[in-house]
This record gives structure tokens, C-alpha cells and sequence, in this order.
């Protein structure tokens, strides 16, 4: 009976704390592409926060933003969503690490969001579909930097996509059905090229279409 009124006590408080849904979102602590590109969602209706930390191997941007959830003392509630976003990269032989980020994030409730080879395919994609392969992730930035001419992972590039993202998010589903009819694993560097940048970018839009 005790351990009754303790929980019903503890729904009660958080009914008086009602809050609106969190999109937490963990990402490489030196890059702050993906910091300035989804910042430009963010709204009273759609609360973005990023993890902290300097970590930039897949399995320690999930620990840092499973850590931050905890030293923040954020309750993760039930339309609240926790994204780590991160690059496979080209030759650089990840996968093991991705594995292991994979399963720390299963155990906690974090949805793995990879791109190959790098986040700028997502924005690539905003000027048409392909399914071309990147050789290195300098190639791809070479060829954003060919829509994109003052292209910079420091800009906002928002502001020079942002009128098709639509478009966009049709290409990545198309690319990523493209992917997996070809029987590649989405988060492995042979799924090339492949971004799921595309299912959170859809979250926070529709999250902001919301009264």
C-alpha cells in the first residue's frame, strides 16, 4: 500500500510538471554542423537540446548523451525522442565501435541516426537524388561545394536548403529503400552513400506543425 501512494504521488507531481516533448539529440563534440543546421527547428512547441561532451567515436557520443540525460536529471517521457548522430566515415574501419554504440544505445533508449559517408549527404540531397558512391568524405564534400559554392560546416546551411527539404526527405526514404533492396546494412560504411538525418528533420516538422 506504501509503494502505492508512492507512485501515485509521483503522477501527481508530474502532472503539475507537465512539460513539453524533448527532442535530445548527441553528436561529435567538435562538430557543430548538425548543432547549427537543427537549432533552426527549434520552437516552444519543439525543445531541442544537445548532449555535451567531446567524444567522436560512435560509442562515446552515446555515453556522453546517455550521461547528460542523467546529470541533468531530464525523465524521459513518453513522446520525448533521443537521437545520437553520427558519420561512418570512409575507410576508417568503425564498425566495431559502431556495434558496440549500438547496443549501449538499444539498453537506453537512443535511436542511432548514421550517415555515409558524412552528415553533408543530407544536405547533398536537397539538390536531387543520387546514389552515387563517395570514395572519401572529402569527395563529398567537393561535390556539396559544387551546389553549395560558399559551402562551410560552420555556416547555417539551412538557409540555402531550406525550401527543399521536402524534396529531400522523399530522396533519402527513396535512397535508403534503394539500400536496402541491395541487402546493405544502413549503419555500415558499405551502405554508401545513406543518410538517416531525414527521420529527424520529419520529427521536429511535424512536431512544429502542432498547436
Amino acid at each position: 500500500m506504501a509503494g502505492m501512494r508512492r507512485f501515485e504521488q509521483r503522477r501527481r507531481n508530474t502532472e503539475k510538471r507537465k512539460r513539453n516533448p524533448f527532442v535530445i539529440i548527441g553528436c561529435e563534440g567538435k562538430n557543430k554542423t548538425e548543432k547549427i543546421y537543427f537549432n533552426n527547428f527549434n520552437s516552444r512547441q519543439c525543445i531541442i537540446k544537445f548532449s555535451k561532451g567531446n567524444s567522436t567515436d560512435p560509442k562515446g557520443i552515446v555515453q556522453d548523451l546517455i550521461n547528460f540525460i542523467k546529470s541533468n536529471e531530464i525523465e524521459i517521457e513518453e513522446n520525448d525522442k533521443v537521437y545520437a548522430i553520427f558519420d561512418t566515415d570512409v575507410g576508417q574501419n568503425k564498425q566495431q565501435r559502431i556495434e558496440e554504440a549500438k547496443s549501449l544505445a538499444e539498453e537506453n533508449g537512443v535511436e542511432i541516426i548514421t550517415s555515409t559517408p558524412t552528415f553533408e549527404l543530407w544536405f547533398l540531397l536537397h539538390f536531387g537524388f543520387t546514389t552515387k558512391v563517395f570514395v572519401s568524405n572529402k569527395a563529398l564534400q567537393d561535390e556539396l561545394t559544387r551546389k553549395i559554392p560558399n559551402y562551410s560546416k560552420s555556416n547555417n546551411t539551412y538557409l540555402a536548403v531550406k525550401d527543399s527539404t521536402g524534396e529531400a526527405i522523399e530522396y533519402a526514404k527513396r535512397l535508403e529503400q534503394y539500400q536496402l533492396n541491395e541487402g546493405r546494412a544502413l549503419d555500415s560504411e558499405k551502405c554508401n552513400p545513406y543518410t538517416g538525418v531525414y527521420k529527424i528533420t520529419e520529427e521536429l516538422i511535424n512536431r512544429n506543425k502542432e498547436k
